[in-house]
């Protein structure tokens, strides 16, 4: 994939691979990156190979589970190869949305009163939770805190032979292969839609590998029209080498009446936020919902949508607590930039 560009209200997106150079040799004013129990935590920092003044890490309370802040404990000791200091953020566990809000909020605003202008960031998204890298994007330009946000994201393995294990596993539970406990739904601040009160709702969703929760999730939005963006790479593509129960929800939701699927490779956002804002102007209907379930790229593209669209709300969906899956680098490492198109500040090196 070669770079590309694409413009939407006042931000411009650039996504490219293979070729970091611009992430390079760009000054940052803040360099953020999340703790996590997977093995992937460095690897975009690995690949990108440039030094690093200070890194700020988002770290996550894990108070009921002591094997995952050592993992965290280690990851933070790996980090500090890539920089000269490594500051964690200590907030409260992820599915604390509210709480966690704050802090950043706080945090972001300080380093914005100390620049007295919007700040040049660089975010590794690769383990960060969607709610909270939508949350970034939000504050980063709702709130004017950031003249541009650049993105690494590091795309990982999914065995097959592990997700069926961890289905199968779950499948007389209320669980996931990521998370664990019932689904709530998370309105993303700085993403909701003009229309509190809406006669009629569209709902666009960004599908993952968790299509039997997925289901009941959309129906409680009960949409007039439903459109369904999946991973081309992911196994959804081939139904039948999935457990029979994702292939019936997965038949049950494409039996949905006025369901359209596009399916979108995994590093392709500006494909995303192109289809998103033409599934929005096609449609009549008083609010569009977006879910972001599944990819943390296609998320990301919901967001930046949503930001040109004044009838587009975005949710999350939070479950009671995310199971420690561990998940390897495929050594791919995509980049992405989101710029202020009036903010001078987003063009100076």
């Amino acid at each position: 994939m070669s770079e590309q560009a694409f413009a939407s209200a006042n931000v411009l997106l650039r996504q490219s691979s293979n070729d970091l150079g611009s992430f390079r040799d760009r000054e940052y004013d803040l360099v953020l990156s999340t703790l996590s129990w997977e093995k992937r935590v460095t690897a975009a920092f690995e690949v990108l190979n440039r030094g690093i003044d200070e890194l700020h890490v988002l770290r996550f309370s894990n108070a009921t589970n002591p094997g995952a802040n050592e993992r965290k404990d280690e990851q933070l000791r790996l980090l500090t190869k890539f920089a000269n200091s490594c500051t964690p953020i200590e907030l409260d566990s992820s599915t604390s949305f509210s709480a966690n809000v704050q802090k950043i909020d706080e945090f972001l605003q300080a380093r914005v009163v100390s620049k007295k202008r919007p700040l040049r960031v660089l975010c590794d998204i690769t383990c960060i939770p969607k709610s909270y890298l939508l949350l970034l994007i939000g504050l980063g330009f709702r709130k004017n805190y950031f003249a541009r946000m650049d993105c690494l994201y590091a795309e990982g393995k999914y065995p097959l032979s592990k997700q069926h294990e961890a289905s199968a596993s779950l499948a007389n539970s209320t669980g996931s292969i990521t998370s664990e406990g019932v689904w709530e739904s998370l309105p993303i601040p700085f993403f909701e839609s003009e229309s509190t009160i809406p006669n009629h709702r569209d709902v666009l969703v960004t599908l993952g590998g968790e299509v039997g929760l997925t289901l009941p999730f959309i129906e409680k939005y009960e949409p007039r029209r439903l459109g369904l963006v999946m991973i081309s790479e992911s196994e959804v593509q081939t139904p039948d080498k999935l457990p029979k129960s994702e292939q019936y929800a997965l038949s049950e939701l494409q039996g949905e009446p006025n369901v359209e699927r596009v399916n979108l490779p995994l590093s392709d956002v500006i494909g995303t936020v192109k289809y998103s804002i033409d599934f929005c102007r096609r449609s009549s209907a008083d609010t569009i919902t977006g879910l972001a379930i599944g990819s943390k790229t296609h998320a990301l593209a919901l967001g930046i949508a949503a930001l040109s669209q004044p009838r587009m709300e975005v949710i999350c969906r939070i479950p009671t607590r995310y199971t420690t899956l561990d998940v390897e680098a495929n050594g791919s490492v995509v980049g992405f930039e989101i710029e202020d198109r009036f903010e001078p500040n987003a063009y100076l090196s």
